[in-house]
């Protein structure tokens, strides 16, 4: 787990609330965050599409176990990338819709801002997703 994914600024600890996996192991800790750039007016007009949403984790182990209990196969999965020159580093994540961001956050994902997931990748380099 990065060492800026494991806590925010007020010190709490992010995931599933704490709770214990099944082999006695910390639960994972897996984000839920709106795409950015979905407002954007094209050619005037306001896209009316439901929004997406990213779902990422501390590591890709957790991330894959989590996605496959929501249902999403790996093929949906986006790798992440370091960042280069004049680009931001991007984490690995799967694109998910509003109803199935749903039921991530009612089996433990934790909603936050993608500004908070932007301050998280920064603090953690590589380490989300």
């Amino acid at each position: 787990m990065a060492a800026g994914l494991a806590g925010l600024e007020s010190g709490e600890s992010a995931g599933t609330n704490g709770q214990r996996g099944a082999a006695g192991c910390d639960a994972m800790t897996v984000y839920v965050h709106k795409l950015r750039g979905q407002s954007r007016a094209f050619f005037g007009r306001t896209a009316r599409s439901d929004p997406w949403f990213v779902l990422t984790a501390d590591t890709d182990e957790e991330l894959h176990a989590f996605a496959a209990s929501l249902g999403l196969t790996r093929i949906m999965f986006r790798p992440g990338r370091e960042a280069l020159p004049k680009q931001e580093p991007v984490a690995g994540h799967y694109d998910v819709t509003l109803g199935e961001r749903d039921r991530a956050v009612a089996l433990g994902a934790r909603p936050i801002t993608p500004e908070e997931a932007d301050r998280m990748l920064r603090q953690g380099g590589a380490g989300l997703g």
